[in-house]
């Protein structure tokens, strides 16, 4: 019974998805409000997640990151994916479609480090802070996307489907907020995550490979953040930087925490 919740929200996804990639498919008058559909599956999402965590004893654990994962991808999405704008959901939908599929078939392992500090106040907001970070990254990286396909048309000189975009420079514009967005999140959840850390464990210091990849992820943001507010590099730049940093997050989402052991590392 608790997965129904789940499968009517996949459908959202999954119809969104199918209107994305296959234009034509669904009818103009469906593929005309696939942002409403989604925004209803984002409805159902969060309220499938929060009542899960009131109503469960145990701690959360992979599925649990999977699916707040997915659901800040769609909430970025449904913030701006309208318009001249869509192109974002054809990347996506997808992805948080496939994310909430996966958490629900990938065994419910637990982070070991609820073991050590168990459950705090801090914890919600740590999760919050960290996986809106990630919507901003999600939203920037498929931007940049979008922005180095736009570029390379208009270099070549193949103008047609242009029209329904936007211009480079707001593109740009665009891409870097959400990178802004992501990196001032992050900062604000990797300070939650010390601050809990100080208060309910011995050896808050102690390494754990997943705290140093996601300190490198966030001095590469950082990075890329000071290349072009200092530097003045922007447009390729930030879409590049954009592009290979979302791509260290999902490797540290779904890498990091199985292939090496530490307190964010998931246990049996």
């Amino acid at each position: 019974m608790e997965r129904i919740p789940y499968i009517m929200v996949l459908a959202c996804y999954a119809i969104a998805t199918v209107g994305h990639l296959l234009p034509g498919v669904l009818g103009e008058r469906v593929e005309t409000r696939l942002r409403a559909v989604v925004g209803v599956g984002v409805v159902l999402h969060l309220l499938t997640l929060l009542i899960g965590a009131l109503l469960s004893e145990l701690p959360p654990g992979f599925p649990e990151a999977l699916s707040a994962t997915s659901l800040g991808i769609v909430v970025a999405y449904v913030w701006v994916g309208d318009g001249r704008l869509r192109a974002v959901g054809m990347l996506m939908v997808p992805l948080a479609l496939v994310l909430l599929g996966t958490a629900q078939v990938v065994p419910s392992h637990r982070v070991a480090a609820l073991e050590d500090a168990g459950t705090s106040p801090w914890l919600p907001i740590h999760l919050g802070l960290v996986f809106a970070g990630i919507a901003g990254f999600a939203l920037s990286s498929a931007v940049g996307v979008v922005y180095l396909w736009t570029r390379r048309r208009l270099k070549s000189k193949r103008f047609d489907g242009l029209g329904r975009l936007p211009s480079l420079e707001v593109l740009d514009r665009i891409q870097f907020r959400a990178m802004l967005f992501g990196f001032t999140f992050l900062t604000l959840g990797i300070g939650a995550g010390g601050a809990w850390a100080a208060a309910s464990l011995e050896q808050t210091w102690a390494i754990d490979p997943k705290i140093l990849f996601t300190l490198l992820i966030w001095l590469w943001y950082g990075a890329a953040l000071q290349v072009r507010l200092v530097l003045g590099r922007r447009g390729r730049w930030t879409a590049l930087f954009s592009i290979a940093g979302f791509g260290g997050l999902v490797f540290s989402l779904l890498g990091v925490n199985f292939l090496l052991s530490g307190w964010h590392t998931y246990g049996g």
